[in-house]
């Protein structure tokens, strides 16, 4: 068992187990509720294997040890009291058995939820950036735990870290490459910038195919953006026509795929053959395209009806009319699929860039320190 020793009238012992909050059981369990929480921290190497986590707990000699001695100073006293009070508060946020947590200790997770983000994501952030907190190599014990909580700048730097890692973007395009989607969604606009920005303008030949038998005039609009850019193009009626036209291209020329925008009725009807031949082909790259100005639910819903397709990434187009990033922030950590473009209006090529974080994450910061700083 780890030393115990006297250090200022306190004893001090270390306690290692696979987490915080199982460590504070334990210092609980020996020590009693009136010991005082040092710091915690990552055990380190010479110790890991008595824990993946340590924390430090003190508390005041025995009462036989402190016999004939001065009586504690009541400003001691009252410090001491205060410091009880507020391990005691830290032991009941930490323990899997506690009940739901006060309004005034769930600061990132109504921030988040203010700012859009869906109760079951804000919450899972919340508790992971407390995880974050708990982990640091020195606890902050020189003022009051509820002053640390409230402070708005000591949660930003773990919770936009913890936003970060909960989605990931690949801005990238296969050597074959289908968008698919609801109507309107701007699949057929969203190619030709494609075919522009990551093809031509890196020398790369393309070939553009129309699988929409659905929408009036959809294969013409295809066939005139080829026109205007040189390429060939081609429409397929079938799914055994697009294999052919696939198999056909040469290897050195990238293919991009148009297909029909599916309602949920004509989903059900029509693009049974096309999901399964997609979901099949490995080797094509299955983009699925959602206006970021969807409402949350609707887009959830788009998503469901799109499984069978195996899209890989999400594509977002529309985002210069969307008023958050929070649907999409959801839905990318919700799927966990990558984001691969943004579309920010209609004009080509210029209206797409490749996917990134930042642009997702600071839009959500920029609305969260107004209801941070409501509880400061």
């Amino acid at each position: 068992m780890p030393s115990t020793e006297k250090m200022q009238q306190l004893y001090v012992k270390s306690f290692f187990a696979a987490s915080i909050p199982e460590a504070m059981a334990q210092a609980r369990e020996e020590l009693g509720l009136d010991a005082l929480l040092l710091n915690s921290r990552q055990s380190p190497p010479e110790a890991r294997h008595l824990g993946e986590y340590e924390v430090v707990f003190g508390r005041g000699p025995e009462q036989a040890e402190t016999a004939g001695e001065a009586p504690v100073a009541a400003g001691r006293a009252d410090e001491l009291d205060r410091l009880v009070h507020e391990i005691r508060g830290i032991l009941e946020r930490n323990d899997p058995n506690a009940g739901p947590r006060t309004a005034e200790e769930s600061v990132v997770e109504r921030a988040l939820m203010d700012a859009g983000v869906e109760a079951w994501l804000a919450r899972e952030i919340d508790e992971a950036v407390r995880k974050r907190m708990n982990q640091r190599t020195v606890l902050d014990i020189a003022r009051p735990r509820a002053a640390v909580e409230r402070d708005a700048q000591a949660w930003f730097a773990p919770m936009v870290e913890e936003m970060a890692s909960r989605i990931t973007v690949l801005p990238e395009m296969g050597r074959v490459t289908a968008l698919i989607g609801p109507p309107g969604s701007g699949k057929t606009t969203t190619i030709a910038k494609l075919a522009i920005t990551q093809c031509l303008a890196a020398g790369r030949p393309v070939r553009l195919i129309s699988a929409d038998t659905v929408r009036i005039g959809a294969a013409e609009q295809l066939r005139t953006y080829a026109a205007i850019l040189g390429v060939p193009f081609q429409a397929v009626e079938s799914t055994a026509a697009l294999a052919q036209a696939v198999d056909s291209a040469p290897s050195s020329t990238a293919v991009l795929i148009d297909t029909p925008g599916l309602s949920a009725s004509l989903q059900q009807d029509t693009a049974s053959d096309l999901a399964a031949f997609l979901n099949r082909r490995q080797d094509i790259d299955t983009h699925l395209v959602l206006t970021a100005s969807m409402h949350r639910a609707d887009l959830r819903e788009a998503v469901r009806r799109f499984e069978a397709f195996g899209s890989s990434k999400l594509l977002f187009t529309r985002l210069d009319e969307a008023s958050s990033r929070a649907a999409i922030f959801c839905e990318a950590a919700r799927t966990k699929k990558a984001l691969s473009f943004f579309c920010h209006g209609q004009s080509v090529p210029e209206d797409l860039a490749p996917a990134s974080k930042e642009p997702v994450i600071e839009a959500l910061v920029r609305e969260l320190p107004k209801t941070l700083r409501s509880v400061a």
